[in-house]
């Protein structure tokens, strides 16, 4: 889901106080909105770990059901992947794993920038003006997880490992003429 909206503060635009109209009226108020699911992920087993030649990914087995807690420590249950079997010890699939493609649902995605800005008129004709804005990325300050540890033999499998920036505000002014 994704919006994107403005809207102009209808607060003291049509006031008969000149100092009102202009200081407090025509403020802007404008933001994107994003919630977005997670992306499906494979989980992997490592590179040629069971000799098998060519420079193949292998998958590990599922075990059990993946969902899990969802925490930065603990997305998925771990415990649900187990290592593949050789054949040679029994093993079926000539071993590789059996776990599928999409195993696993990364991290989805909840963003508000949000932006409040107004032109003030430096002249009658309103060609002139200054604007002053104020903006705001991430706004409610929510962690945006970003990558999940995939591999069944890295020692952060099934962790969280990555984040994107945390809010950033951001002022400015412009001068149009």
């Amino acid at each position: 889901f994704g919006a994107s909206y403005v809207y102009t503060i209808p607060l003291f635009l049509n006031s008969g106080s000149l100092m009102e109209k202009s200081l407090l009226g025509g403020w802007v108020f404008s933001g994107v909105t994003t919630f977005q699911a997670g992306l499906p992920q494979n989980v992997t087993y490592g590179t040629d770990t069971l000799g098998l030649g060519g420079g193949t990914t292998n998958r590990p087995d599922l075990v059990g059901k993946v969902t899990g807690a969802k925490t930065q420590k603990s997305w998925f249950n771990t415990k649900a992947f187990a290592a593949p079997v050789a054949p040679w010890n029994g093993g079926t699939n000539n071993g590789f794993g059996n776990a599928g493609r999409n195993a696993v649902r990364g991290p989805g995605l909840e963003n508000w920038n949000m932006s409040l800005f107004k032109s003030f008129a430096l002249t009658e004709s309103e060609n002139t003006r200054f604007e002053l804005r104020v903006e705001s990325y991430n706004t409610f300050n929510h962690t945006l997880f970003n990558a999940v540890d995939l591999g069944y033999t890295d020692g952060n499998f099934g962790q969280l490992t990555g984040a994107d920036d945390p809010r950033v505000l951001q002022f400015g002014g412009k001068f149009v003429f």
